[in-house]
């Protein structure tokens, strides 16, 4: 269950990241490790998930 909510979290960060530049998956990573969403591996911060965690909240209301 911990993998399905984490990989919901990942993809929620990567389509805001996807939106804001709009570009492709390559320039959105790079916009996400410099906001610090992202770690070099691709994988999301403590901050990354605590915005994640915001951008479902408000997608739900």
């Amino acid at each position: 269950m911990k993998a399905c909510l984490d990989s919901a979290l990942y993809d929620a960060v990567l389509s805001y990241c996807i939106d804001r530049t709009l570009s492709g998956y390559d320039q959105a990573m790079h916009y996400g490790r410099l906001s610090g969403f992202f770690t070099f591996e691709n994988e999301l911060t403590a901050l990354g998930k605590k915005f994640a965690q915001s951008l479902k909240t408000r997608n739900e209301v």
